[in-house]
Order: structure tokens, then sequence, then C-alpha cells
């Protein structure tokens, strides 16, 4: 029986899945403030389950005359998809939503997110720098304070060099960043 193996097609599957996985790890593990690498390819969920699909269908072509092997495959691909998935459910959870931008001087802006936690959540600021396919984004690491959508403006840019942060009751919290590239130079206070 001659054997029916497909080893362009596999290697194709193979080489797309592991461009796929690697993606999904480089955004994942690398710390990095390329606004392109943070928010355009940052879907772990759906490339991680693509690329989980396409390593298993490239083996599947590898072991196709082998029914038991070619069985094992598909149901280790299932359980890697499932596995994905939940994973993915779990840390969608914890994901920050975004609530809006305040323009600042020039191509700078602050990005306002609301960060879930457990039992309550608080708002993340970063200052983004619009430079297009080279725009970076840095975050400005301020104690976590909670402000609703329509609070925005109790964000403010104190000149090129400074954000603050102005809360009711409260003396204002800020950072210094470098009117230049926008990263902050000091800590929030």
């Amino acid at each position: 029986m001659p054997l029916s193996r497909r080893p362009v097609p596999a290697l194709v599957h193979l080489s797309v899945a592991f461009v796929l996985g690697s993606t999904v790890a480089v955004t994942l593990l690398a710390d990095t403030d390329l606004v392109l690498l943070n928010d355009t390819l940052f879907h772990p969920v759906l490339l991680g389950v693509t690329a989980i699909l396409l390593g298993g269908l490239g083996v599947r072509e590898l072991v196709r005359p082998v029914g038991w092997a070619r069985a094992v495959v598909v149901a280790v691909t299932v359980v890697g998809i499932l596995c994905w998935l939940q994973i993915g459910f779990r840390w969608s959870v914890l994901v920050p939503t975004e609530m809006g931008f305040v323009d600042g001087p020039g191509r700078f802006s602050v990005r306002v997110q609301e960060q879930p936690r457990f039992f309550d959540s608080s708002v993340v600021l970063s200052v983004r720098s619009d430079e297009g396919l080279l725009s970076r984004e840095w975050p400005l690491d301020c104690p976590g304070f909670e402000i609703e959508q329509d609070e925005l403006h109790l964000i403010r840019w104190a000149g090129a060099g400074r954000v603050e942060v102005h809360l009711p009751d409260e003396a204002p919290i800020g950072v210094d960043l470098d009117p230049v590239s926008g990263r902050p130079v000091g800590v929030c206070r």
C-alpha cells in the first residue's frame, strides 16, 4: 500500500502555526512599548486557537496513512483548543477596557483604561505618542483610582512635560514626562 503523506500542505500548515504561535508568545511575553504589537497583534485567543488547529492539521497530514495516529492527533488538537479557549475566557475577564483618550500637546495623548480586578476596578493611564506604525505607549504607573466615563476632564496636561489627575477633595497626582519622547521620567506622585 503506497503512503499517501502530503508533506507540502503539512509544511504550510506547520509553518503558519509556528508564525501564529510565535506571535502569541511575543505579544504575551515581550514587554514592548510599540502600539502595533500591543494593540494590533494582541489577540492571543484567536491566534492561539488558529495555531493549534493548523498545527494539528499539519501533523495529521504527516500521519495520514496511520489511522490510530490520525485519531490521536485529532483528539489532542481538540483538547488543546478547548484548553486554550478556557484559558482565554478566564484571561479575558481581566483585560482592561478602553474608556477614552485625553488629547495632549502635539502628537501625545493619554489613554484611559478601566482595569477590572476580582472585586472592583480601577483606572490605569498611559501616554501614547502617535507616530504611525512606530507609535509608542508607556504606562504611567499611577496608583489605582476611580473615575467614570464622563469624568475624563479630571485628567489634564500640565504643559508638555506633565500629566495630572485632579480628583475632587484630593491633591492632584501626576507624573513628569520627557517632552520630546513622552516617556515617563519620574514616578506618579
